[in-house]
């Protein structure tokens, strides 16, 4: 249903033609005016302070968790070497004399390396025993392993070839989780 306007209101209403009662002179001066000009957008470039100081202190964290990893990386290289000599030894031997014999001399050279010639080299027996389970408390020791290595020293001493496993599994998990 179409709406009709009374005839007064439409006398109130402003002419909609606004090329009919435009001035000369306002028409000069809007013929005169230039489109809108939009800036370019802002750049990134130059970056604010705050971004500098963000971009320094994260390469600032890279480069301290480099530098500590690597650092890491260096003093646990002995454990490394340790580890990749234990395993060529062992596999080298057949006997599980001499394969106990080897694991001995490796882990005191590992705990020479760690700990010092002061503190470890005059461990023998129990001492040398305590002393790696105090080194490393949280690798199970094996309930043969002073035995294991007193047989070193004592020809006649039997072992059973369990505890003999038992110990060289205890070295080479002494080697790679032992403590300073």
């Amino acid at each position: 249903m179409p709406t009709t306007m009374p005839n007064t209101m439409l006398n109130t209403l402003p002419n909609t033609n606004a090329a009919t009662n435009v001035s000369p002179q306002l028409q000069a001066a809007l013929s005169q005016l230039h489109d809108i000009v939009v800036p370019p957008p802002v750049g990134w470039w130059p970056i604010s302070d705050s971004l500098i100081a963000l971009f320094i202190g994260v390469a600032g964290i890279i480069i301290g968790l480099s530098w500590y990893f690597l650092n890491q990386r260096k003093q646990n290289q002995y454990r490394r070497e340790a580890q990749s000599l234990f395993d060529d030894a062992i596999a080298k031997s057949d006997n599980p004399k001499r394969q106990l014999q080897i694991a001995n001399q490796l882990l005191k050279q590992v705990a020479i390396t760690s700990y010092g010639r002061k503190q470890v080299a005059g461990l023998t027996g129990i001492d040398w025993v305590l002393f790696l389970k105090q080194s490393a408390s949280y690798v199970q020791q094996p309930d043969g392993l002073e035995d294991c290595f007193a047989s070193l020293y004592n020809p006649n001493q039997p072992l059973e070839p369990q505890d003999i496993q038992e110990t060289l599994n205890y070295v080479k998990q002494w080697i790679k989780g032992h403590h300073k």
